[in-house]
């Protein structure tokens, strides 16, 4: 009896560890540079919609700031449009969301990302403080454990309002659909418990 109940709950836990929450990544490194209106802009990215709250624009460009960066990032255009941010929306309720952000010396700047769920309720946040001396940025994120943020903002304040590149930009969705094989394990995992228990009752 030992043996078949080690054996079922190691058939449901491989069927719950196929159960995963998969992470989608824009890097950005296979947009040409560039400056791109939103809707040319997101028409890119499946998943999310970028919106540029001072302008109407975004441009692509190479940096080296590594290792924080992966080559190229994106520069609100313009920028240093008073009281400028980024808003992504997500097409779907996530349970994460990271961007990096950053830029080169010069001046100290104040790294902003906010979640929100669908009602515009703050989930959460994250600051950071990217000293004068950083010649890089800083990856930044927010997590929710039952998945309901529905859009995020992001920015950075130093001389110039929101005047740092973004990269990396990442969200994870909830649990995907099981594969047919997890639907299968899951269902003997059950069925050895059920069996199990309706043994040690006879």
């Amino acid at each position: 009896m030992k043996v078949s109940a080690l054996f079922s709950a190691a058939l449901l836990s491989l069927a719950l560890t196929s159960m995963g929450y998969p992470l989608t990544t824009y890097n950005f490194d296979a947009v040409s540079p560039g400056t791109y209106t939103e809707a040319n802009f997101n028409a890119l990215f499946p998943g999310v919609s970028f919106n540029n709250t001072g302008g109407d624009a975004f441009e692509v460009l190479y940096v080296s700031l590594l290792p924080d960066f992966s080559g190229n990032a994106v520069l609100n255009s313009p920028y240093d449009t008073s009281g400028n941010s980024t808003i992504a929306t997500l097409s779907s309720l996530v349970g994460f969301v990271s961007v990096t952000m950053g830029d080169y010396n010069g001046d100290a700047d104040n790294l902003y990302l906010y979640a929100y769920d669908a009602a515009s309720n703050l989930v959460g946040s994250d600051l950071f403080v990217n000293p004068a001396s950083s010649y890089a940025g800083h990856t930044l994120s927010v997590s929710s454990a039952i998945s309901n943020i529905a859009w995020v903002e992001f920015y950075g304040v130093g001389l110039g309002n929101n005047s740092v590149f973004w990269d990396n930009f990442s969200f994870e969705g909830a649990s995907v659909i099981p594969a047919p094989s997890a639907i299968l394990l899951g269902t003997i995992g059950a069925g050895c418990l059920g069996w199990l228990r309706r043994r040690r009752t006879l």
